[in-house]
């Protein structure tokens, strides 16, 4: 017996749908408040979100990957949903990661799978070389990271016009999204609701974040560190991204030595279309590329926590997934 039999049991413990993730608020050592969306039990999965988003936004998705014995921990990024701001060292990209860190260590999250969209991607794929061992596998999506990002944003600097035509197809792209996905919008506005207040808040941190985001360098070393470690990584890109390019994406996967996914015919924020689509995903990878790194991570669940997790007090509901219906297609993309 171990991890994976362990999650497929809570899984099957009930027939109730999938809970509801619950907002809860933290403060850190020195004050900082911290905005999670948490729900589930079993392996802690801590999700980032995209750039002026939050995690709540993601709860129809979360909350199935939950039903798959997994405890989701959406962690709501430096300025977005209920987090409280950087202010001036919101400029510098190293100051997020350090409070990503402190926030796994506040909570007693040991090891961790670890998954993240767009800006959140790149989070979690700095977060775990900074920390190998903390990281079960990594999980980047649609995320700005690869060797041909990096080049982008170093030319950046010397080009005035790119950087605004890179906001321009963002913007473009997350319209384009939003269409496609329009039956789930009405959902999303009332996940986004209790927050509105928060995010105007900290709409003065926002030109920071994208700034950090944009302009910080060295992606392509982070995922060359996850490959020296055999930290398993998994690049999962939709291959109509008009702001994050696929080439790039793939580039990042062969860095890493990792396993490429191509989403196709999916754009930058494909994983608000549809709910369903990454939770089946990521079940097909529970038995293929994540089944052994899972086993390999400790001899039972409790082993991933610290003693006396803050993490495992926040919410312990159980669930089980609902019958999924993907609306996207994807395929293991080599990467030699």
């Amino acid at each position: 017996m171990g991890i994976r039999a362990d999650m497929d049991a809570i899984a099957a413990e009930t027939t109730s749908k999938p809970p509801r993730l619950k907002r809860r608020t933290i403060r850190l050592d020195d004050g900082h408040r911290v905005g999670l969306s948490i729900c589930g039990e079993g392996v802690p999965l801590v999700m980032v979100h995209g750039i002026i988003a939050e995690g709540m936004l993601y709860a129809r998705t979360l909350r199935r990957l939950a039903g798959m014995g997994f405890r989701v921990i959406a962690v709501d990024s430096a300025g977005h949903g209920r987090t409280d701001g950087l202010g001036r060292n919101g400029w510098t990209w190293a100051n997020y990661i350090d409070l990503h860190e402190r926030v796994l260590d506040h909570l007693g999250i040991e090891r961790a799978v670890f998954l993240g969209h767009s800006m959140g991607g790149r989070v979690v794929v700095d977060l775990a070389s900074r920390n190998p061992d903390r990281a079960i596998a990594v999980i980047p999506i649609n995320a700005a990271i690869g060797r041909g990002w990096d080049k982008m944003t170093s030319l950046a600097k010397f080009v005035p016009g790119l950087f605004p035509l890179g906001l321009g197809l963002l913007v473009t792209d997350t319209l384009s999204s939003g269409f496609r996905g329009r039956k789930q919008m009405g959902s999303i506005a009332r996940l986004a609701a209790p927050s509105l207040l928060d995010r105007v808040r900290s709409l003065p941190s926002m030109p920071a974040a994208i700034y950090a985001t944009a302009t910080d360098e060295g992606s392509d070393d982070m995922l060359r560190t996850l490959g020296e470690h055999e930290v398993p990584v998994v690049v999962v890109h939709g291959d109509r991204d008009l702001t994050i390019w696929y080439p790039f994406a793939k580039d990042a996967a062969r860095s890493a030595n990792g396993t490429m996914i191509r989403v196709e015919g999916a754009r930058h924020s494909w994983l608000l279309e549809n709910a369903d689509s990454l939770p089946a995903m990521l079940g097909s990878l529970l038995d293929g590329p994540l089944a052994a790194p899972l086993d390999a991570a400790a001899k039972k669940i409790d082993d991933l926590y610290g003693p006396e997790a803050l993490a495992l007090t926040l919410d312990r509901p159980r669930s089980k997934p609902y019958q999924l219906e993907p609306g996207h297609d994807w395929r293991l993309d080599p990467i030699s």
